[in-house]
This record gives C-alpha cells, structure tokens and sequence, in this order.
C-alpha cells in the first residue's frame, strides 16, 4: 500500500510496523527485566524517563515530548532501520530521546557513540 506524507506526495518506501507479528509472538518476546534494564543504548530507565518528561510538561524544560504524547517510558526501535519492525531480533526497548536522534538513519552501531553522550547528559537533567 503506498502512503502519502504531510503534504500529499506518495512516500515510495514505507516499512511496515507489526504486520506479520502477533500479539502472541511479541508477548513471548517480551522480557520483562530487558525492559527494566531500560534503554538499550543509554541505559535511560522509564523511571528516568518519566521524571525527565514531568519536568518537560511542568514547564521546568523546554517541552519535546511532542505534546505529551512522547516520553514517558521507553519506545520500540528498530537496530537496523532497514529491517521491519516484525523482526523481532531487530527490535529493542529505547528512550524518546535516543529513538528521536537515532531517527531512520543511524544503525545500531554508528548510534552509540552518540547514545554515550545522550545517556551522560540525561543523567544530570
């Protein structure tokens, strides 16, 4: 199925999210002290990452949970953004804030560098 961005022009590559993955077989996937470990690049915990969102919609910093809607707890991505979501050996649990910088152009390991440095500054916010 092809998709149209913001402004109506057809995107020619779209990845699909969870389409051939069942519930079933992400519940199995699921661990959930992975997940409590928190982000797999930085280390940010949802714990971490709530307290940082709170101080966002608080007015204590500026805002970049995208309205409230981002932020909370730890996200899904994708180590190689070239993969779908379905390959749940590419999927790993990480926060807004590395997902955000990640974005769709960094791998995995040209990212973590970068995550040092996120996972640092977190630390001291």
């Amino acid at each position: 199925m092809r998709k149209k961005d913001k402004r109506g022009n057809i995107k020619e590559k779209t990845i699909p999210g969870f389409v051939n993955t069942s519930f079933n077989q992400f519940e199995e996937w699921f661990d959930g002290a992975i997940f409590m470990q928190g982000c797999y690049y930085c280390g940010t915990t949802n714990e971490r990452s709530f307290e940082i969102y709170q101080k966002q919609r608080n007015g204590l910093r500026p805002d970049a949970t995208r309205a409230g809607r981002r932020g909370k707890r730890l996200e899904l991505d994708r180590k190689d953004p070239n993969q779908p979501y379905d390959n749940l050996n590419n999927v790993v649990w990480c926060c807004y804030w590395c997902n955000n910088a990640k974005t769709n152009f960094f791998t995995e390991e040209e990212f973590k560098p970068i995550a040092v440095a996120i996972g640092l500054s977190l630390s001291t916010i």
